[in-house]
């Protein structure tokens, strides 16, 4: 039987909502695609280390903790795991472990750039060079986030992008 299908079992033997055991499932699938597991291969005895690695489930968390579901993300992995410590997939929960040591958030714009002044400073730059190099990043940063991304997709690649720039010509 697959894991996913083992896993909506159990949670229905739990009595958790239909909506709730929907949001988990697409949560879970979600995570096994960022670990680069396919969903459909999956069996309960066949299941990939990578899932259950500490190191690759921080990373996940890392990747989606701008997330507005992010701590829904959490419960449904939470769940994952007592799942699979219940059916015996794995002998010890690595979910607290992560939880205990803290998940480090991902970094602010405004923290790269005050550690990025920082260094600056460290390096002796001059203060009107550092609010001139800050200014360029936070203007570039602007214009990033008020400019559509060029489609690099279906004929588009990042060679074409850079010609049309290097012209002037925007994609």
């Amino acid at each position: 039987m697959e894991i996913i299908d083992s896993y909506k079992l159990w949670l229905q033997a739990k009595s958790y909502s239909d909506a709730t055991i929907r949001n988990y499932l697409v949560d879970l699938r979600k995570y096994f695609s960022f670990s680069c597991a396919p969903v459909e291969t999956l069996h309960a005895t066949s299941l990939p280390n990578k899932i259950f690695d500490e190191d690759n489930l921080s990373s996940y968390f890392q990747n989606i903790n701008q997330d507005q579901n992010y701590k829904r993300f959490l419960a449904s992995l939470s769940k994952f795991f007592q799942f699979a410590l219940d059916q015996k997939l794995i002998s010890e929960n690595p979910f607290p472990n992560i939880v205990r040591n803290g998940l480090k958030p991902f970094p602010t714009i405004d923290n790269l750039i005050s550690l990025y002044q920082k260094q600056l400073e460290d390096k002796k730059f001059s203060i009107s060079t550092i609010r001139n190099y800050i200014n360029d990043i936070r203007q570039f940063i602007n214009w990033g986030k008020s400019t559509p991304a060029p489609p690099l997709t279906k004929g588009g690649n990042i060679n074409n992008l850079v010609s049309l720039s290097s012209k002037g010509e925007t994609a």
